[in-house]
C-alpha cells in the first residue's frame, strides 16, 4: 500500500516521501507570485468597467482635492518655509496612509508596505536603478538641453543653493526622505492601486506615471515620467511600494547631497 500525502503548494496527492508534487510547485511555494496574474484577473463587462473607471478617476480627483485643502489649512497656521515643508509632507503622508488603510483590507495593506526579502527583489531594484541612472536621466538631460535650453533648475534645487547650510540640510532631509515616502504612498500606493482595479498593468503604470509627471515642474516632467514608469514597474513586480520608495529616496538624496556639497 502506497501511503499518500498532499503537496505543500497545490494540495495534490503525493507519496509520503515527497513534499511537493513537482519542481514547479516547489518554486511557486518558495517565491509566490507578487500579484494576481493578468489571466486570472476578473473580467468586467462594459457597464462594470465604466463604473470602475469612474470610481478610480473620481477617487483620484477627490484625493488631490483633499490634499490641496489640507495644504491650504496648514499654510494658514505655519509661515516658516522649512517648518511648513516638513509638517505638510508628514501630515499629507499620514492622510494618504489612512486612506490606504480604508481602501485596502489588512492583508493587502500589509503586503503593500512589506519589504519582500528575496534576492530577486534586490535584483529588480538594481535593474531599476541602472535604468534610472543610465537611461532615464541621460535622456532627460539630452531632451531638456535640445528642446528647452532656457529652462531653469527646479525651484527646490535653486532654493537649496541659496539657503544657509542648516536650512539646506533641513530642507534636503524633507526632500530626500519625507517627500519620496509621500509620493510613493500617493502615486504607487493609492493612484496606481486605483488604476489596477480597472486597467491592465501596463496602462495602469503609464497613467500613474503621466499624473506623476504632470504634478512636477516643467523642467522635471521628463525625468518624473521616466521615474514614474520605473517605480510603478517595481511596485507591480514586487507587490510592495517599499522597493520603489527606497529607490526614490536614494535618487533624491543623491541629488540633494550633490547640491549641498557643490
Amino acid at each position: 500500500v502506497v501511503i499518500m500525502d498532499i503537496c505543500k503548494n497545490c494540495l495534490e496527492p503525493i507519496p509520503e516521501s515527497q513534499i511537493y508534487c513537482s519542481m514547479k510547485c516547489w518554486q511557486e511555494h518558495r517565491n509566490p507570485p507578487s500579484q494576481v496574474s493578468e489571466e486570472s484577473r476578473p473580467t468586467l463587462n462594459t457597464s462594470e468597467w465604466i463604473k470602475a473607471q469612474a470610481k478610480a478617476w473620481g477617487s483620484i480627483i477627490g484625493m488631490f482635492f483633499s490634499l490641496f485643502i489640507l495644504l491650504l489649512v496648514i499654510a494658514t497656521f505655519i509661515e516658516d518655509f522649512q517648518l511648513y515643508l516638513i509638517s505638510s509632507t508628514i501630515i499629507l503622508s499620514i492622510f494618504v496612509f489612512l486612506v490606504l488603510r480604508y481602501v485596502y483590507d489588512s492583508n493587502e495593506i500589509t503586503k503593500l508596505l512589506k519589504f519582500p526579502k528575496t534576492i530577486d527583489t534586490w535584483k529588480l531594484i538594481g535593474i531599476a536603478l541602472a535604468i534610472d541612472i543610465f537611461v532615464v536621466k541621460p535622456l532627460h538631460v539630452a531632451i531638456s538641453f535640445h528642446f528647452f535650453p532656457d529652462l531653469q533648475e527646479q525651484e527646490v534645487i535653486t532654493a537649496l543653493e541659496e539657503m544657509s547650510q542648516i536650512s539646506a540640510i533641513i530642507t534636503a532631509f524633507s526632500v530626500s526622505i519625507l517627500t519620496p515616502i509621500l509620493e510613493e504612498l500617493l502615486f504607487r500606493g493609492f493612484i496606481l492601486g486605483m488604476f489596477l482595479k480597472c486597467y491592465n498593468e501596463k496602462v495602469a503604470i503609464l497613467l500613474s506615471a503621466i499624473i506623476f509627471a504632470i504634478v512636477h515642474e516643467p523642467v522635471a516632467i521628463g525625468m518624473a515620467f521616466g521615474g514614474g514608469l520605473i517605480y510603478g514597474w517595481l511596485r507591480v513586480r514586487t507587490g510592495s511600494i517599499v522597493p520603489s520608495t527606497l529607490l526614490h529616496i536614494f535618487w533624491n538624496s543623491f541629488v540633494s547631497i550633490i547640491v549641498i556639497i557643490y
